[in-house]
């Protein structure tokens, strides 16, 4: 099962209403892609890659969906001062240590790799979309399902909700009129709570579709 870009902007302009037109078109969609980055942060996926490692290379890039590594492969034996590889066994000594870093989805390794070898490696993994149609684009979610898609919506839904309030707050007003009054600043308090209790119920799902045990 799948899910597509434009379903969920369609879902999510259901549930919220534009008024006066806000959320703005863009803004709906951009809504939908900052509640899919902010489950991946909150539920990303478990994947495993493999570092084909060059002699002589020190940088390699990463899966476009990397979020965080979680454990990378190492054949180095202290005991013995030898890092073991395809091509046999690379001295070094006791002391030697590797270190890494990671920038623009790109892994950096220290000292420069001195042997040839693949090294699988786990991380976390974003929610990732791929453009299935260039004459009418629209964008898939290939792992993502409908549990997934609910839980989106409820980020989706306070963003967008958000983004009315702040547009009644700009305009609020409060008059009366003999004995009738009216303070139009109330419809942005609502939306505000609602948008509140949106996220409590978005932080109460992201907790248990992760489980009690997390694995990250």
């Amino acid at each position: 099962m799948s899910i597509y870009f434009s379903e969920l902007v369609a879902r999510l302009m259901d549930d919220v209403p534009a008024e006066n037109d806000i959320p703005s078109a863009m803004q709906y969609e951009n809504a939908v892609k900052d509640a899919v980055a902010d489950f991946s942060e909150q539920c990303g996926l478990e994947q495993i890659g493999t570092l084909n490692i060059v002699a002589g290379t020190a940088i390699y890039d990463l899966p476009a969906d990397f979020l965080k590594l979680t454990l990378l492969e190492t054949f180095f034996n202290a005991m013995d001062g030898v890092l073991h590889s395809v091509d046999g066994l690379i001295p070094v000594s006791a002391t030697w240590t590797e270190k890494f870093t990671i920038r623009n989805g790109q892994i950096r390794f220290y000292p420069v790799p001195r042997y040839t070898m693949a090294r699988d490696f786990s991380y976390k993994a974003a929610w990732v979309s791929t453009v299935i149609d260039d004459e009418y684009p629209d964008e898939e979610y290939a792992t993502m399902g409908e549990r997934e898609a609910r839980i989106i919506l409820l980020k989706a839904q306070e963003i967008a909700l958000n983004k009315v309030s702040n547009a009644q707050s700009g305009t609020a007003i409060k008059y009366s009129f003999g004995a009738v009054s009216e303070d139009l600043g109330g419809t942005s308090e609502a939306s505000r709570k609602t948008a509140y209790a949106l996220q409590s119920d978005y932080e109460a799902a992201c907790k248990k579709y992760n489980g009690t045990v997390g694995i990250f």
